[in-house]
């Protein structure tokens, strides 16, 4: 029988950090120290070579061939956020000779001991006062412009083995327009096994898709988040098992 979560909207939370309220200091630094450079490294490649044993037994992926029509340039990929522990890695498996820099939320330096190294794995914490918005910024086109890849989970709170497609926080593709770099869409599904309870666990590569620069900047983001939106949702539609159930709750519980 599958466990039951229950929620009151898509957009809950519903595996909480220790501390949701965690905030960044600040006078944090998204530009890195040379001593950070060298810790981030040996994080990174240890991070790395983990993804590439722990992925390559649980994970099966579909179309990576997708990512070699945008060589030579860095790019923005989008998921479903359903793995707690392994959308961590997932992408330096898929991504594998790019370095990849994936947006998280501040609460996540509340994780015990893996908190700590958020940063140093590659975890760009999104600012959440205006006077850090410019050097976010910043370092999100030093990214893309040194050929790097950005990892975006725009539903924002993981929801566990969830089959469906919730909705995307707003701005989620601001930058991709202000870059005029390519998006890719990974979908990661949920097949049934003969023999065993816990699904197996299939992603697809969706893209290039890329912004249309005759189109308003507004535009630009619209159009890029259905087209991100359609794959994801198409390629979500494929999953055939439900591990988890998820149940909404009626308003009047609260």
């Amino acid at each position: 029988m599958a466990k039951v979560v229950t929620y009151r909207h898509l957009t809950d939370d519903v595996v909480a950090a220790p501390d949701q309220e965690t905030e960044i200091p600040d006078n944090y630094r998204w530009e890195p120290s040379w001593r950070f450079r060298i810790k981030a490294n040996l994080v990174y490649a240890g991070s790395w070579l983990f993804a590439q044993g722990y992925c390559r037994s649980v994970l099966h992926v579909r179309n990576r061939k997708a990512f070699r029509q945008a060589a030579g340039r860095g790019y923005f990929v989008y998921g479903n956020h359903t793995q707690p522990f392994g959308d961590v890695f997932t992408p330096m498996r898929v991504n594998q000779s790019r370095r990849v820099f994936t947006l998280a939320s501040p609460a996540n330096l509340s994780v015990p001991i893996l908190g700590r190294i958020v940063p140093y794995g590659g975890g760009l914490l999104v600012p959440s006062k205006l006077h850090q918005l410019r050097p976010f910024a910043q370092a999100i086109r030093r990214v893309i412009k040194q050929r790097h890849v950005i990892m975006i989970y725009p539903e924002a709170h993981v929801w566990p083995y969830y089959t469906g497609i919730r909705p995307f926080e707003n701005g989620a593709f601001h930058y991709p327009v202000t870059t005029n770099a390519p998006v890719f869409a990974t979908t990661m599904t949920y097949q049934a096994r003969r023999w065993r309870q816990k699904p197996r666990r299939i992603l697809y590569v969706d893209g290039p898709f890329w912004p249309d620069e005759q189109l308003p900047l507004k535009a630009r983001q619209q159009q890029l988040e259905a087209q991100v939106r359609t794959a994801m949702t198409t390629r979500a539609a494929l999953s055939t098992a439900t591990y988890i159930h998820y149940q909404q709750r009626e308003e009047a519980d609260s």
